[in-house]
């Protein structure tokens, strides 16, 4: 072996020895720095609490085809259709803690009835609430009747029921009127009209007439009557009947308010600005063309009566003659 190949082997050696030691040295040094926290911490508890929840089964009855809403405040809200025959059901999960459960039926028309609100129910695994009647749904034509008119209510409720319309008439009586607390008040007073029955068909509609013959206020709900109980109360309406020349007057206090705002909408706009100064341009042309039309006219008869105080009384009196001679 040449000297010089040994000699530069060893040397090799040795620099890879001492590269070795110091990369030891290294990772003793770092190892506690980076790992024996890790190793030293506790371990981490991961803890998930699974709420608590109640089984409701809740049975109803509405009109057929309706959807049933329910809610619960924020925490259940859930939509579900009743049958052919009106029959509904619910089997939801409710929260640990409970609320007041909210009931309302839409039918085949889009109406709404009466929120039906239940009071909290008890806190049991199993909570069965069986055969809830849901409110009728009412909708009359219009609001405003001319007295004598002919106006159709109408809306649904379970198939087969006996529907009860109540009226109450809001009359007002000549009285002195109160005052409570700096407010004005005019006592009103309300006549119950006499109920008719009306009996809604297999799909659950019903239609009634309303009476317009008295003029006044008037407030009207439906209940109806179904597996020997009665439902709760439909919502209230009211339609006002008027006599025709108040109804005529109303449209044209109407007509004169919209048309009002169309015109000051118009002249907020640059079109309606310009529109508005020829329209004022026409007016002033118009007063001078009859300020100027006035002042020849008084021109014209002072004239005239300067020549007849010119001809003088007796060629006047000749004048006049003539004039009743020729008719």
């Amino acid at each position: 072996m040449h000297p010089i190949e040994g000699c530069t082997l060893s040397t090799a050696m040795k620099k890879s020895l001492f590269s070795l030691f110091l990369f030891f040295i290294f990772c003793f040094l770092t190892f506690p720095i980076l790992y024996l926290p890790v190793l030293a911490a506790e371990p981490v508890k991961v803890t998930a609490s699974v709420p608590y929840f109640w089984w409701l089964e809740l049975t109803g009855w509405t009109s057929p085809y309706a959807q049933v809403e329910l809610s619960m405040e924020q925490f259940v809200k859930r939509i579900t259709t009743a049958n052919d025959q009106g029959q509904f059901t619910f089997r939801i999960a409710l929260p640990r803690t409970l609320a007041p459960i909210c009931l309302i039926s839409t039918d085949v028309s889009n109406i709404s009835s009466h929120p039906l609100c239940l009071p909290p129910p008890p806190q049991e695994v199993n909570i069965l609430i069986k055969e809830v009647i849901m409110p009728p749904t009412l909708k009359i034509e219009k609001g405003k009747v001319i007295q004598g008119e002919t106006i159709a209510a109408q809306g649904y409720t379970t198939p087969n029921s006996e529907v009860t319309p109540y009226l109450f008439a809001e009359k007002s009586r000549f009285r002195l009127p109160l005052i409570t607390n700096y407010q004005l008040l005019i006592p009103a007073y309300a006549a119950e009209v006499p109920k008719a029955i009306i009996k809604s068909d297999q799909n659950g509609f019903y239609q009634f007439n309303l009476p317009t013959y008295d003029i006044g206020k008037n407030r009207i709900f439906v209940g109806s009557f179904f597996l020997d109980n009665p439902s709760p109360k439909s919502t209230t309406l009211v339609f006002n009947v008027f006599s025709w020349w108040r109804m005529i007057l109303e449209k044209i206090i109407a007509f004169l308010a919209n048309l009002f705002w169309f015109l000051v909408k118009l002249l907020a706009t640059p079109e309606g600005i310009i529109l508005s100064e020829i329209g004022i341009i026409i007016v002033l042309l118009f007063i001078l063309k009859s300020h100027k039309g006035s002042k020849t006219a008084k021109i014209l008869e002072t004239g005239k009566s300067n020549q007849w105080k010119q001809l003088g009384p007796k060629t006047n009196k000749r004048y006049l003659k003539n004039q009743n001679r020729s008719f």
